[in-house]
C-alpha cells in the first residue's frame, strides 16, 4: 500500500497535467490559470510533504506545519485573486512557491538516506530528483516569465515528461515490492528468535510477509479479524516496525 503522502502527490500531479492540457480549450484564459494556479499550490504542498515521509531528515516538525499554512494561504490568495479579477497578483507568488517547494524536496531527497520502507528506491528516486529539478522550473519560468516565446515554442511536453517518470517510478517501485515477495518468500526465521516472537506471531508474521491479507490470514488460522490486527500489531511493535513491507524487509 502507498503512503497517503505519495497518493496525495500522484493525484495532484494529475490534475496539473489535466489542467495544462484542457487550456486551450476554454477561451476565458483567467479560468484554466485559476484552476491551474490552484493545482500548482497542491503540487507544491504533497511533493514537500511525500519527500518528508520517505527521506530520513532532521527537519523540525514547525516547517512542515508552515508549509502546509503558506499552501493554505496561497490557496485562498488566488481565490480572492479569482473573486477580484486580477490572477495576475496570484500568478507569480505561486509559481515562485512551486519552484522553490520542488527545489527543497529534490535537494532533501538528494541528499538525505531514505527510511527502510523505501530504500529500493534510492537510485531511481535520485534519478527521478534530477528530473524534476530540471523540468519543473524551466517549464514553469518558461511558460509564466516568457508567454510569447511559450506560444511559438510549446514546451508543455515537459510536464509529460516529467510526470511520465513519476509513472515509471511507480512501476518501477511496484516491481521492485513483488520481487521482495517473490525471490524470498520463506522468512528468516533468526529473526523469530531475535525479537521474541510468540508461535502464533511466527505463524502471523510468516503469512504477512507473503503478502496474505488479514482476512485470509484468519481463515487459515480459524481466528477473529480483531485477533489477526492485534496480533499484527503487537509484531510491529517487537520488531520495531510501521508497515508490511518493513516487516518483509526485516524478515528476509
Amino acid at each position: 500500500m502507498e503512503n497517503q503522502e505519495t497518493i496525495g502527490l500522484t493525484i495532484s500531479l494529475l490534475l496539473l497535467l489535466i489542467s495544462i492540457s484542457i487550456s486551450p480549450m476554454f477561451p476565458e484564459k483567467e479560468t484554466t490559470t485559476f484552476t491551474t494556479l490552484l493545482c500548482m499550490v497542491l503540487v507544491a504542498c504533497t511533493t514537500f510533504l511525500d519527500t518528508l515521509s520517505q527521506q530520513k531528515h532532521t527537519l523540525p516538525v514547525k516547517y512542515l506545519k508552515m508549509h502546509v499554512g503558506i499552501s493554505i494561504l496561497l490557496s485562498v490568495f488566488v481565490i480572492v485573486s479569482k473573486v477580484l479579477g486580477n490572477m495576475l497578483f496570484a500568478q507569480w507568488p505561486v509559481v515562485i512557491f512551486l519552484i522553490v517547494s520542488i527545489v527543497v524536496s529534490m535537494l532533501i531527497q538528494r541528499q538525505s538516506k531514505p527510511i527502510q520502507q523505501f530504500q529500493h528506491l534510492e537510485k531511481s528516486n535520485k534519478i527521478f530528483a534530477l528530473v524534476f529539478l530540471t523540468l519543473t522550473p524551466i517549464y514553469l519560468i518558461f511558460h509564466y516569465a516568457f508567454e510569447e516565446q511559450y506560444q511559438q515554442f510549446q514546451i508543455g511536453f515537459l510536464m509529460y515528461i516529467a510526470f511520465s517518470a513519476l509513472a515509471i517510478r511507480k512501476i518501477y517501485d511496484d516491481l521492485q515490492r513483488l520481487s521482495l515477495i517473490k525471490n524470498d518468500v520463506e522468512p528468516n526465521t533468526q529473526q523469530f528468535k531475535n525479537y521474541a516472537l510468540t508461535e502464533r506471531e511466527k505463524e502471523i508474521a510468516t503469512l504477512l510477509h507473503k503478502g496474505v491479507t488479514y482476512q485470509n490470514i484468519a481463515d487459515q488460522l480459524f481466528i477473529s479479524l480483531p485477533t489477526v490486527k492485534t496480533h499484527a500489531s503487537n509484531i510491529y511493535k517487537k520488531c520495531g516496525v510501521k508497515t508490511r513491507n518493513e516487516l518483509s524487509n526485516l524478515l528476509r
